[in-house]
């Protein structure tokens, strides 16, 4: 009789040893768990070794199959999901940039040192530019301004690129005098204009960048036009 009661008692433990619950997560991990309910979004459970514990919520999607006690499976997710990599969606890039030309050709185009800050994808960044005109005869303007820059094709703020441009400033231009252009003021002007080029990311940090600029600066009096092609490095942070 007392082998029988001890058999008895064995059999009840060994059943509620295994009367568990097994979650197998996407990531290859395995949880011993008694799961209290389940919808086709989420499931809650208690941690096998700490019933009296708190509950628990996850979502379905971060699980691959369900093990319950009674030896029954159900499958969530046939494929675990791949962890996709937020430097392949861009979303995890980095997204500020200090520019700096360092090789300017043109007439009373612009070359600039300047700010950029990219939206999350990398396919459009504002840019502000401490920027100086110049030509033959030397400097022709200061300004600051905006550059609104769309990058066409892969995004991640490389590749090719194009935008307009604004700027705010003081400028040199020449006025007619007699029939010739022999009079010279600086005044307050504005220079509007597109910004095109392309980025070169040589890596997470460091690029290179050509640019071409073409627009036209005015005191409302005066129009003059203007153009640079610019070569620059710059730092991505």
């Amino acid at each position: 009789m007392k082998k029988l009661t001890t058999a008895i008692l064995f059999i009840l433990v060994t059943i509620n040893i295994n009367a568990q619950d097994k979650i197998y997560f996407n990531d290859g991990t395995t949880l011993e768990t008694k799961i209290s309910s389940m919808s086709e979004v989420e499931m809650q459970y208690k941690r096998f070794d700490n019933l009296s514990g708190p509950t628990f919520t996850i979502g379905l999607e971060n699980v691959n199959m369900v093990v319950f006690e009674n030896g029954t499976h159900q499958i969530i997710n046939a494929k675990p999901k791949k962890v996709v990599s937020t430097r392949g969606n861009f979303r995890g890039q980095r997204r500020n940039r200090l520019n700096a030309d360092l090789l300017a050709i043109g007439n009373s185009g612009p070359t600039s040192i300047s700010y950029e800050r990219l939206n999350p994808e990398g396919t459009r960044g504002v840019e502000i530019p401490l920027n100086v005109y110049f030509d033959a005869d030397g400097g022709t303007g200061f300004a600051t301004g905006a550059n609104i820059k769309y990058y066409v094709g892969s995004g991640g703020g490389r590749g090719f690129y194009i935008g307009p441009s604004f700027a705010l400033g003081i400028f040199s231009f020449q006025y007619e005098n007699n029939n010739y252009y022999d009079s010279w003021d600086t005044s307050f002007g504005v220079w509007t204009g597109v910004k095109l080029g392309q980025q070169f990311q040589l890596s997470d940090l460091f690029g290179i960048n050509l640019a071409g600029n073409l627009g036209a600066y005015s005191d409302f009096d005066v129009i003059q036009l203007g153009f640079s092609l610019n070569l620059g490095i710059n730092f991505t942070f």
